[in-house]
C-alpha cells in the first residue's frame, strides 16, 4: 500500500453572488481580522477574496466573473453554497492520482488560478459528496 501524501489545510470557500456582499454579511457572523485584495480570474471567471478570523482560518469568498462561471449555477440552485474545502500539497501531481483511486471524482482539468500566483487547482468530488480543492504549493 502506497504511502498517503500530505497535504495541509488551505480555506474554506464560499459562493457569493458579489465580493462586497459576501464579504459585509461574513463580517456580520464571523470577526473577520484580515482580508486580502480582491482577484479576478480570467481562466476560472470568477473573483475571489480571501478573509480571515482571529483564528486565522480562511474564508474564500468566490463570486461570478464573466459567463460561463461555476458560480451562477450553484447559486441560482441554492446548493453548495458552502462549496469546497481547500488543501496545499507539494506533491499536487501525486495527490491528483491518489484522489482518483480514492474514488474522488474530478470536476475539470488542473488549470492556473490567479489568487495563488499562477499555482495550479483542481476540484474533485469526494465519495462523500463534499467538493476537495487541491492547490499546488510552489515553493518561492
Amino acid at each position: 500500500m502506497r504511502e498517503l501524501i500530505k497535504v495541509k489545510f488551505d480555506h474554506i470557500g464560499i459562493f457569493v453572488r458579489e465580493i462586497k456582499y459576501g464579504r459585509m454579511e461574513l463580517a456580520n457572523l464571523i470577526d473577520i481580522f484580515e482580508e486580502s485584495e480582491i482577484y479576478h480570474d480570467p481562466l476560472l471567471n470568477v473573483s475571489v477574496q480571501f478573509c480571515y478570523d482571529r483564528s486565522k482560518i480562511c474564508y474564500e469568498l468566490v463570486a461570478p466573473y464573466g459567463d460561463n462561471n461555476p458560480v451562477d449555477g450553484v447559486l441560482k440552485d441554492n446548493g453548495n453554497i458552502l462549496n469546497h474545502v481547500a488543501y496545499k500539497t507539494n506533491k499536487f501531481d501525486e495527490k491528483i492520482l491518489q484522489y482518483r483511486e480514492k474514488g474522488c471524482i474530478p470536476l475539470g482539468p488542473a488549470c492556473q488560478a490567479v489568487a495563488f500566483g499562477g499555482a495550479r487547482v483542481i476540484f474533485f468530488l469526494s465519495p462523500l459528496k463534499f467538493i476537495i480543492e487541491l492547490i499546488e504549493e510552489i515553493n518561492e
